[in-house]
């Protein structure tokens, strides 16, 4: 058990989907790959180190993969979180930062799962060079309908140089057509950062801005430097845009946090990692790092129902030390959390452990239900004044109250996070 606590007290710690470090093979032997040995080892694993380890499924030894072996292991329908992955894809994501495929997410925008709207485009992606952006409405992609793709007809996309035809309306009314070929491509998970200025009661306010997609450790010198422009700039007010972020690694959850609490968190608990009672000293308190700069009295924060994990975990360690402001629609729902594995190739993300913040509040399985209720808005770039989250989150700043929005643009809660469509596997739903 000796690389659990190692594990632990250097924070290489993850949630939904991955973190700044490769998975660890956990000290278990990578000698002997045969099908039965490795789902030994899962037994073995999951029954040490499983959160629910005493109601683990019964093992099926008729599974055709060891992923379905490995969902086998799992204590359904309570655990909707565990899964597994190529560590190759594991670690071209979380640790290398890229990924290999064209650039786009794509989301229902009706329950018939008829319409299909771009909700994100990576910015050094093959689509972005070739004109695809957020809010163009997909009519077909390789001449498959939307419906098509609902039934899950499209082939996902692991190497480069495969051709991809996108049929478009733009959000001008414009038809176009796009065809790419697929790349191996960096991503950008600090997606947008800039200043406004609100009036409130008559005086000028500097507000800042941070969209980021994912909690990943290389991306803690871009965090660093953008914190050191507001300041210069002035900004008194911080709106936290995590509508697509579901998670990453906890360390770097708590850096954020620290950066926006400043000295008012600096050494107090971030948060509580709770593991099974396998585990003789199983409760471990994370402290946020000291912080020289005087932060924020305030944050609000743009949720989803993408928003999940690692972003919760930020939303529940701040609120016993500062305001933090949730709007948007319900978060996923996620306070556990996992050191991902390797063996053979294949990375186990298994649920370890639940979180609570300083003052023992966890258990925010429902997710977080939002402080002012405000639907996405496909029609602008998330960092545009005029996009309807920012906008309310900075007439909040301005007013301290949530503007009224028509009932018809209020949010609803989707039943999962919006999927990628066609270029990776649905395990990395988060991923974007």
């Amino acid at each position: 058990m000796k690389w659990l606590y190692l594990a632990a007290l250097a924070l290489l710690l993850q949630a939904c989907g991955g973190g700044d470090e490769a998975a660890s093979d956990g000290g278990l032997p990578q000698a002997v790959c045969s099908v039965a040995d490795q789902r030994a080892l899962l037994n073995r694993f999951m029954g040490q180190e499983y959160y629910w380890y005493a109601q683990m499924g019964t093992p099926d030894g008729k599974a055709e993969s060891l992923d379905a072996y490995f969902q086998s292991l799992l204590y359904k329908p309570v655990d909707r979180f565990s899964f597994s992955e190529s560590t190759a894809a594991h670690n071209q994501l979380f640790v290398d930062g890229r990924r290999v495929g064209f650039g786009y997410s794509l989301v229902w925008t009706d329950d018939t799962r008829a319409t299909m709207r771009v909700r994100n485009v990576e910015p050094l992606s093959p689509v972005a060079r070739a004109g695809l952006a957020r809010g163009d409405t997909v009519l077909s992609i390789d001449g498959y309908s939307p419906a098509d793709v609902a039934a899950g007809v499209l082939p996902l996309v692991n190497t480069p140089g495969v051709i991809r035809s996108f049929y478009v309306r733009k959000v001008s009314g414009e038809l176009r057509s796009i065809t790419v070929r697929s790349e191996d491509f960096a991503l950008s998970p600090v997606a947008g950062t800039a200043t406004f200025d609100v009036t409130r009661n008559g005086a000028p306010v500097k507000v800042a801005y941070l969209a980021y997609h994912q909690f990943v450790g290389y991306t803690q010198s871009q965090l660093e430097q953008a914190f050191a422009r507001f300041r210069e700039q002035g900004a008194s007010e911080i709106i936290l845009d995590l509508r697509y972020n579901g998670g990453g690694s906890v360390s770097v959850s708590r850096d954020l946090a620290g950066m926006i609490g400043g000295r008012r968190t600096a050494g107090q608990t971030y948060t509580y990692l709770q593991y099974n009672d396998r585990l003789p000293a199983n409760k471990f308190p994370i402290t946020f790092s000291q912080q020289a700069a005087s932060g924020f009295d305030r944050v609000v924060v743009v949720g989803s129902g993408a928003t999940a994990s690692a972003s919760e975990l930020l939303i529940n360690g701040l609120r016993p030390f500062m305001d933090v402001v949730l709007l948007g629609e319900t978060t996923y729902g996620k306070p556990f959390g996992f050191s991902p594995r390797n063996f053979c190739g294949i990375t186990y993300n298994a649920v370890e452990f639940e979180t609570s913040n300083a003052l023992g509040v966890g258990g925010y399985t429902a997710g977080f239900t939002p402080d002012c209720q405000v639907a996405d808005d496909l029609d602008h770039e998330l960092a545009d004044p005029a996009e309807r989250r920012l906008r309310a989150a900075l007439d909040y700043v301005a007013t301290g109250r949530c503007a009224p929005q028509p009932q018809a643009l209020t949010a609803k809660r989707p039943s999962a996070p919006a999927e990628v469509f066609g270029e990776t596997a649905p395990s990395q739903m988060f991923a974007q």
